[in-house]
């Protein structure tokens, strides 16, 4: 796998390095693919049901990797149909048009034995600003935690939060692509 932008992280406290590679999927191998469903499935937010395929049809998957190669931390940018995005602004009772929202930040997951270490911060970031020219929403669970990334990065809540149909409410945000010169979501 040859990543497009490499990030490295010297900020933790044990000095490891991680590595940060944000790649197409037709660029990982099987495995990389299968480690990246893997730690989604295991953060235990998303139905495993058609998620492989998902994953492939993303537009970019970003991959957290220890300088031993050992996968620490995912996230990815979508393109979702139309009808998907909005299903999603329906749910939320959104007043802004899905159309408007092409791409979706998501399936950030850090493995439990990492977490706490701002991870989910620098993965939410780097994937933002790849996407810097575009529109982006995401959904994330009703929590003070979730919603405390969300507004750090331009995100703001749309709508109601709605039932996930996994035990717990969601909660849309959107981030419009003029946040780089101080603009806002409408």
């Amino acid at each position: 796998m040859r990543p497009f932008r490499d990030y490295p992280d010297l900020s933790r406290q044990d000095s490891a390095m991680v590595t940060s590679s944000i790649l197409l999927p037709s660029d990982c191998t099987s495995q990389a693919l299968a480690d990246f469903e893997n730690l989604v499935i295991e953060g235990g937010t998303v139905d495993p049901q058609g998620l492989a395929e998902r994953i492939r049809n993303a537009s970019r998957l970003l991959f957290l990797r220890e300088s031993n190669g050992q996968l620490v931390g995912v996230g990815a940018l979508k393109h979702p149909l139309l009808g998907y995005r909005a299903k999603v602004f329906a749910k939320a009772r959104a007043t802004t048009p899905p159309d408007e929202f092409r791409v979706e930040l998501g399936w950030v997951a850090v493995a439990k034995s990492h977490q706490g270490r701002g991870l989910s911060r620098r993965i939410i970031g780097q994937l933002i600003s790849w996407a810097e020219n575009e529109n982006v929403f995401a959904t994330t669970r009703a929590d003070a935690r979730a919603m405390r990334f969300a507004v750090e990065y331009g995100f703001k809540p749309a709508g109601k939060p709605y039932p996930s149909g996994r035990g717990y409410d969601l909660v849309l945000y959107l981030c419009n692509a003029r946040r780089a010169s101080g603009g806002s979501v409408t």
